[in-house]
């Protein structure tokens, strides 16, 4: 299924063969769609994709934060300390892209490349298993994959797991907006993007691998997003635990500082889209800063307010025992407008004389059907349907926003 997610970044390149000057969803959505259907998604991109995201994001990286703080304090870390380090996480992102955005520059492109480092290490235990002739991941998830699908369709589960997975390597959407400053981006940005879409697919392979090759899967269930310190601690000393978690914690933050920089942008362009309404004074720039201060700050009271939600879902108890997961709403939205794009295509491609057209259409296919995995998937969760409803909703409240 990883290999979907690659021929789906292929896919989404085309759209800069056809308008090469700019890029990203928006523009991708208002040239095959027109300028008021790239209104509505602006308009969910900034009343709830980046500003959810950005406080799931940022309560994950209060866990990893409390939880290394809890190697050297005897405290028990609860779901308040994650939320409140995660808010304190953004106010300091949210003056850092105000104050100084170069600043926050430097440090999204060091925790880059900072990142890969724990990836790395740990499919380096992935690749070594395998070497090695250890069978025993491959084991785990054979025996997991055989127990789950006798609950339920195994087409289904692997849907659901794909989400996160699919998510995770989909930093293609963030090159699509520099395409236009991409030289020659009809022949190079494809390629940059399969390259770079396969590489993290493999790495991500071989994580996991090294990630079951030193834990069961009912431990990795259990422990759920702190299940990464245990590994730290299984395969290193105290202090080498400690310092990949470190590591981990610079990239979550790394991760955290870019989506609070595009969440508070977002108001900003979506005032400047030509059918969204004027309010808020979104579009105004600030003389002392030259940043969208209106827009940031927006931006953020959103944020705060999904962080606060977020919290409440995870310690709510009718919330806790529906297991309801607000994140998995705003990875059905895109997924959903990725959909209509790749439908789109079709028209396109019959529309222009193309170079390995039946290549084209392939790799299109094979996107679309992991398109269709991922939201068969989540809609067939518990809540899916519900996950459903809410986007649409979110959708219809662009009557508010948009002329």
């Amino acid at each position: 299924m990883g290999i979907s997610v690659v021929f789906s970044a292929a896919s989404m390149a085309n759209y800069a063969i056809f308008s090469p000057k700019e890029g990203g969803l928006l523009h991708y959505v208002e040239f095959r769609y027109g300028k008021r259907a790239a209104a509505y998604v602006g308009w969910v991109y900034f009343i709830m994709f980046l500003p959810l995201l950005a406080g799931v994001l940022l309560t994950v990286s209060g866990i990893y934060i409390s939880h290394l703080f809890a190697e050297f304090i005897d405290f028990e870390p609860n779901f308040l300390h994650y939320s409140l380090i995660g808010w304190c996480n953004g106010v300091i992102f949210l003056f850092l892209n105000i104050f100084r955005p170069k600043s926050s520059g430097v440090f999204l492109q060091l925790t880059a490349v900072l990142k890969l480092f724990p990836l790395i290490f740990i499919a380096a235990f992935g690749i070594i298993s395998l070497l090695g002739n250890d069978t025993e991941p491959l084991n785990q998830i054979e025996n997991q994959a055989l127990i789950s699908s006798n609950e339920t369709n195994f087409w289904l589960l692997v849907g659901a797991s794909f989400i996160p997975i699919a998510f995770s390597m989909d930093g293609w959407y963030i090159a699509m907006q520099i395409s236009g400053e991409i030289k020659d981006s009809q022949k190079n940005l494809p390629k940059a993007l399969i390259s770079g879409t396969l590489i993290v697919l493999v790495v991500y392979v071989f994580y996991y691998l090294g990630i079951v090759s030193n834990m069961s899967s009912d431990e990795i269930q259990q422990l759920g997003d702190t299940y990464i310190i245990e590994f730290s601690r299984k395969i290193s000393t105290e202090a080498g635990a400690i310092i990949i978690q470190l590591f981990i914690i610079i990239s979550v933050l790394g991760t955290c500082n870019g989506l609070v920089l595009a969440n508070t942008r977002a108001p900003y362009q979506f005032y400047n889209l030509e059918y969204s309404k004027k309010f808020l004074n979104l579009g105004n720039i600030s003389k002392r800063t030259g940043m969208p201060v209106n827009s940031a700050l927006v931006g953020f009271g959103l944020m705060s307010i999904y962080l606060f939600i977020f919290y409440l879902s995870n310690t709510n108890p009718f919330l806790k025992e529906l297991n309801y997961d607000i994140s998995a709403i705003p990875i059905l939205f895109i997924y959903v407008v990725n959909f209509c794009l790749y439908l789109g295509l079709f028209k396109l491609f019959r529309e222009h004389l193309l170079k390995n057209k039946p290549l084209k259409y392939t790799m299109l296919f094979f996107a679309l059907i992991g398109t269709c995995v991922v939201l068969a998937g989540t809609l067939s969760s518990p809540n899916g349907l519900s996950y459903l409803v809410i986007a649409i909703l979110f959708i219809l409240l662009g009557k508010l926003g948009v002329k």
